[in-house]
């Protein structure tokens, strides 16, 4: 009788092992996929601030080249030089600073929900 506890007991230890292992599959399956997902809801968000700070750059006229780095090809403006993050990369800061800058502000910049300080000098 001894060898069919034993048995039992060996089979049942498989089975909660496999029972374990695919369950860590699964949600390492499912932590994947919410990885995947989040990484996309970031650079939709980061697209749509480079949407709003690429929109002021056309609308002012640049002659020092203060917006060199505003590349629309790059998906994470926080890279951008005048342009600071917060650690979830949004814009918290603009700051242009007095770079003789003409034309008008855009609506856009109210699609950068974190922008605590903007600053600079317009010419018209």
């Amino acid at each position: 009788m001894e060898p069919l506890i034993l048995s039992f007991k060996a089979s049942f230890l498989l089975w909660s092992i496999s029972l374990l292992y695919l369950l860590l599959k699964v949600s390492a399956n499912a932590e994947g996929i919410l990885i995947l997902i989040s990484l996309q809801l970031n650079l939709n968000i980061a697209s749509m601030i480079g949407d709003a700070l690429i929109a002021l750059k056309a609308n002012l006229f640049d002659p020092n080249g203060v917006f060199q780095s505003w590349d629309p090809t790059l998906h994470n403006p926080c890279n951008w030089f005048h342009v600071t993050c917060d650690n979830y990369n949004s814009v918290t800061h603009v700051a242009l600073g007095n770079a003789s800058l003409m034309g008008q502000l855009v609506p856009q910049l109210g699609q950068l929900p974190n922008l605590k300080h903007f600053s600079t000098l317009l010419s018209d």
